[in-house]
């Protein structure tokens, strides 16, 4: 049978990321009240060894971000199911071979066990992804090496923590794929065993031993290995309490382990009794992108409670009676932070490493926020900048990578439509453009469209009258806002409290200035006025109350949240339920009045108005302030720099809805050919203009930023060369081929400018994630064998710079990426 290899999942608004969203949302909503660890119950894992005696080194595999382009899978699983064999530990292209040819001498046998460092499958590691996407392409990987080799591959135990792309299907799928086996009498290797009694998965030549999401191995020459199930590096008090019973159960077990009284000598209790050498597998890296942690980060906060030493935030230095590898996925590609040999060839006794190249899509590695220095980075920047770049700015490969497209088309067809058919819309920009295009007498169809949003507000666009509700609303929703993020934490940190009459000053402190925003909205109830809002503005009107609506519910819900917390130790009182009431009753309010307030022309009319709003202001504002404070924030990056980030997004946002408008409103069919296929073809060209191997050769954070500058130019002229030229001519009347030329300009130009923005953004440190996902690469995958002896820990990484289909036929693009070594001293 013929294998299909399927790319990597559309992160653009793709089919898959589309059915995932209500697991994703209901995760995200409800993550820390459905956690499935309440109820886990871990033990040690001792491991035995599969093959070998008790005084060789003891080997084990590492990859992390599986189940996504099946091809890139397929290359890990063949090398985490093989023995290596190196020339050297000198990394370079040609140093590692899947047999012992000639030179080839250093051995790498095959893992005695594979760990998982979370997100085994994209979007949601549900049973369908993990089956599709990581067991069929690790099967298939099974085969081939039986096959090329003549026996089957040996069962080695696999071990996973989860990651967030795991608990968007509540930790069910992960579950069948790493726990235990419900019956272990199942034969090896059929499939079979997957039926309805026993609804596991199974990996071919991997066995499942762990009962929790979180676990502690018990490796040879006494080293440990701890893997954590800590999102957003919070960890829970009963795996907390699991990892500290392992070392010193008697602080578990005598209740001092959460005794705030006596948390100063717990904690010098836990660091001096800490495994001297320790593996720390953790969901996201505490050291990534060049940025330190912040001491009050969760996962700072996590490691201290377990008498681990923060390392990360002093520059790699560690008791030197201890050794540790801080390990996680969750980027998509190679960083290692120390572990380098000092100034007397001795090797440290701490790293920080982040490999998340199993399979998932490559997140470009030369982001870089200069913080701490990266020992060694794979893919290399330039190869990163030249890999992101080039695929970024091919409007194919975007328009391929999801919906963006869709969405653009739409935009575009609905601001068309605005300027030229309804009344109430065009209005606005006969106000700022002359002889707009009318509708042709023959068209009937949009004739009777037009009829139906027709109004006789044909002139006025604002009336004076309602300001003061424009400006009411207004401040109730910038009330909203700074309320939530003042009163929340305030009540939260009260939730606990002994004291009744304190919980309920802050409870009334919460509820009254809230309540209190009623008085000017009976104020416009009773206000009589003579004439009614123009439509456009009523529209807005009955938008902005429906959003203020949604604010105080959500209010609610976090006010719901905090008292849910109060309920698990104190008595509820009719009182605690009242904000409750009081802020959904006033939600309904806002939608009412509204609606019943304002809505005073034809639903056709308000209906279209409303949509055209939430476009326009989604467009606007999400690429002009929500875009790029969501990036920096999350990243610390360019903060300094945020106005440049605010004029780039509204550049994007401004391109995305003129250009596809202006060409449906004055190109004719061969001017618009020609302007979309110079355009797509000057983007295309400059994705290799920009990468020029001259250009990128000494490629440092210096070169980066002009890259940056050089990029935004060239997208600043491109925009305003074609806005030119597709306004050159005059305005053509209105047709339904009009309303296509706009549905097919929105669709070809945001995947053009979309690009664009990202490729700029990117050469100034800015959304890495989302350039990754809009360039779906499937090369610089990894792994890492891992070689332990008494006093050592030794990480060969082993990059697979271009996938291939077909292992035993096609020659493996690998290379030996990193070797590093760390030094556990003597007792």
């Amino acid at each position: 049978m013929k294998r299909e290899f399927k790319k990597p999942v559309s992160w653009l608004g793709g089919r898959d990321l589309l059915t995932s969203l209500k697991s994703i949302i209901s995760s995200t909503v409800n993550g820390e009240k459905q956690d499935s660890r309440d109820w886990m119950f871990a033990e040690t894992i001792p491991i035995k060894r599969c093959a070998g005696n008790e005084q060789e080194p003891y080997w084990f595999d590492y990859i992390a971000d599986t189940g996504d382009g099946m091809s890139a899978v397929y290359n890990v699983a063949y090398l985490c199911m093989s023995d290596l064999w190196l020339k050297s530990e000198v990394p370079g292209k040609d140093q590692i071979s899947l047999s012992s040819a000639e030179g080839y001498d250093f051995q790498l046998p095959r893992g005695e066990f594979l760990f998982v460092g979370g997100d085994t499958a994209y979007h949601v590691a549900d049973v369908a992804s993990l089956k599709e996407r990581l067991q069929t392409p690790f099967n298939w990987a099974y085969m081939d090496i039986c096959a090329a080799t003549g026996k089957k591959v040996e069962q080695r135990p696999i071990f996973g923590i989860p990651g967030n792309h795991d608990y968007y299907d509540a930790l069910d799928g992960f579950n069948r794929q790493f726990c235990e086996p419900i019956s272990k009498n199942l034969q090896a290797h059929v499939r079979e065993q997957e039926d309805l009694q026993d609804p596991q998965l199974g990996l071919y030549g991997f066995t499942r031993m762990q009962k929790s999401s979180y676990v502690a191995l018990e490796l040879p020459f006494e080293w440990k290995l701890w893997g954590f199930d800590a999102q957003n590096g919070k960890m829970d008090k009963r795996q907390q309490a699991f990892f500290v019973s392992t070392f010193c159960k008697d602080r578990v077990t005598s209740g001092e382990l959460f005794d705030e009284q006596k948390q100063a000598d717990v904690q010098k209790a836990l660091q001096a009794a800490i495994p001297a050498k320790l593996i720390v597998a953790t969901p996201e890296p505490s050291t990534v992108f060049g940025k330190r942690a912040a001491e009050d980060a969760p996962i700072t906060k996590s490691f201290e409670h377990l008498g681990l030493e923060p390392g990360f935030l002093r520059d790699g230095k560690l008791s030197s009676n201890k050794c540790r590898l801080d390990i996680s996925g969750d980027t998509h590609h190679y960083e290692r932070y120390w572990g380098d040999k000092n100034e007397n060839g001795e090797s440290g006794n701490y790293a920080s490493v982040v490999a998340g190249g199993g399979g998932a899509f490559l997140h470009p590695s030369h982001t870089d926020v200069g913080e701490i220095k990266k020992q060694r980075v794979y893919p290399e920047e330039s190869d990163s900048h030249r890999e992101a770049t080039q695929r970024i700015l091919n409007p194919w490969n975007i328009f391929v990578g999801g919906y963006v497209w869709l969405v653009g088309a739409i935009v575009a067809l609905v601001t068309y439509f605005a300027m030229t058919i309804p009344q109430s819309t065009s209005s606005l920009f006969r106000y700022f453009l002359e002889n707009l295009p009318v509708l042709d007498a023959d068209q009937y169809f949009l004739e009777r469209i037009q009829q139906a949003l027709f109004t006789a507000d044909t002139h006025r666009y604002f009336e004076l009258s309602y300001g003061f509700d424009l400006v009411y609303i207004f401040l109730l929703i910038v009330f909203l806002f700074a309320w939530k993020r003042i009163s929340v934490p305030e009540l939260s940190k009260v939730k606990y409290s002994d004291s009744q009459g304190e919980w309920e000053r802050f409870r009334a402190a919460f509820l009254v200035p809230v309540s209190l925003w009623i008085i000017p909205l009976l104020f416009l109830v009773l206000w009589p006025r003579e004439s009614s809002p123009a439509s456009f503005q009523a529209s807005w009107l009955i938008g902005l109350f429906v959003f203020a609506a949604l604010l105080i519910f959500d209010l609610s819900r976090s006010y719901s949240d905090v008292l849910s917390d109060r309920s698990k130790i104190r008595h509820q009182t009719s009182g605690d339920s009242l904000p409750l009431w009081v802020l959904n009753v006033l939600g309904i309010v806002c939608i009412a009045f509204g609606f019943l307030h304002y809505g005073v022309y034809k639903a056709s009319v308000m209906s279209f108005d409303l949509l055209a709003i939430i476009l326009w202001t989604l467009v606007i504002l999400g690429l002009t302030f929500f875009f790029p404070i969501l990036d920096t924030d999350k990243l610390g990056i360019a903060k300094a720099n945020k106005s440049k980030f605010f004029a780039i997004g509204f550049w994007h946002a401004l391109l995305q809805i003129s250009i596809p408008v202006c060409l449906a409103l004055y190109a004719s069919l061969t001017e618009w050919l020609v302007i979309c296929t110079v355009t797509i073809a000057i983007t295309v060209a400059a994705g290799f203009l920009f990468t020029n191997v001259h250009l990128i050769k000494n490629f440092s954070p210096e070169i980066q930023e002009k890259i940056g500058n050089g990029m935004l130019m060239a997208w600043v002229v491109i925009g305003i060369a074609v806005f030119f030229a597709a306004t050159r001519g005059e305005p053509i009347p209105v047709d339904g081929w009009r309303l296509i030329i706009a549905l097919l300009s929105g669709g070809i130009f945001s995947c053009i400018w979309l690009g664009w923005y990202f490729a700029v953004s990117l050469a100034f440190n800015c959304h890495n994630g989302e350039a990754g996902g809009g360039a779906r690469s499937e090369r610089y995958r990894h792994i890492i064998r891992f070689k332990l002896t008494e006093h050592t820990l030794t990480g060969y990484v082993i990059g697979i710079d271009a996938p291939t289909t077909d292992l035993k036929t096609q020659a493996p693009k690998f290379r030996l990426v990193d070797v590093f070594t760390l030094q556990a001293k003597n007792k």
